[in-house]
């Protein structure tokens, strides 16, 4: 299994994983710190697709919202047609 904790970025902390049975797929990441300001920098969260096995993280977006993130990337999409494929 993967090791979330090799793939963040400094200074960001990991607020949701996304996992298909035992394999990380997608990350997304906020400041290790949140703050009142930063609540309205629309850069505030990152999220991160898993690739090379496990071994990197490639950045798909950033924005303030992540549930936003989460549409604009098909995130549920993408893990509802991993599961009817296996």
């Amino acid at each position: 299994m993967t090791d979330i904790n090799n793939l963040v970025p400094s200074g960001e902390k990991v607020w949701m994983s996304y996992y298909s049975r035992d394999t990380l797929l997608y990350f997304l990441t906020g400041p290790s710190k949140m703050t009142s300001s930063m609540t309205a920098n629309c850069e505030a969260f990152t999220l991160y697709t898993v690739v090379n096995d496990g071994k990197k993280a490639k950045k798909l977006g950033s924005g303030g919202n992540p549930r936003a993130l989460e549409e604009k990337y098909k995130i549920v999409e993408a893990m509802q047609a991993l599961a009817k494929a296996s």
